[in-house]
């Protein structure tokens, strides 16, 4: 007979051997690029600095200002998102350059995706393992780091 440890552990060992079809996280990446897009159409950017939906007003004051009367770093991700979507590439850049940097990307990676899933061929588009461990390096120093200091310094405050 079998301790329950030994038959956890057998599951575990199943799981860690498990490798997901290539067509898996290509699909994933298609829809995340869909539904990013949907999402930032299907918001409306208002005159008031805030996106609505339908005409009803989404969100509100962030938390993190509302209790600590600091911004988080993720502040105006949304936004990106929603003037990104329109090509407005100064104001989304403006309000968060890693939100509007990290929709392309997801665009970006959709692309790759469909790419590889119409050719039926996980090698149809071979990006070096390089160039996203250096733009995920650049995206958080550069793109999302500095930023949030600037703006805790007083530099681009968020309205």
């Amino acid at each position: 007979m079998s301790t329950a440890k030994e038959e956890f552990l057998e599951v575990v060992d199943k799981v860690a051997q498990w490798r997901a079809p290539w067509w898996l996280w290509n699909g994933f990446m298609v829809g995340l690029a869909a539904t990013s897009l949907t999402a930032a159409l299907a918001l409306t950017p208002g005159t008031d600095e805030f996106v609505y939906l339908a005409g009803v007003k989404v969100g509100d004051t962030c938390a993190s200002i509302t209790w600590l009367g600091l911004p988080c770093p993720q502040c105006g991700m949304t936004r990106a998102f929603v003037h990104g979507a329109r090509f407005h590439v100064v104001e989304a850049f403006s309000y968060n350059p890693a939100g509007y940097v990290l929709f392309l990307w997801f665009q970006l990676g959709g692309l790759i995706g469909a790419v590889r899933l119409a050719a039926r061929d996980q090698a149809a588009v071979r990006i070096p393992y390089q160039v996203p461990m250096y733009f995920t390096m650049f995206w958080l120093i550069v793109l999302w780091l500095v930023p949030y200091g600037l703006r805790l310094a007083g530099i681009n405050p968020l309205p």
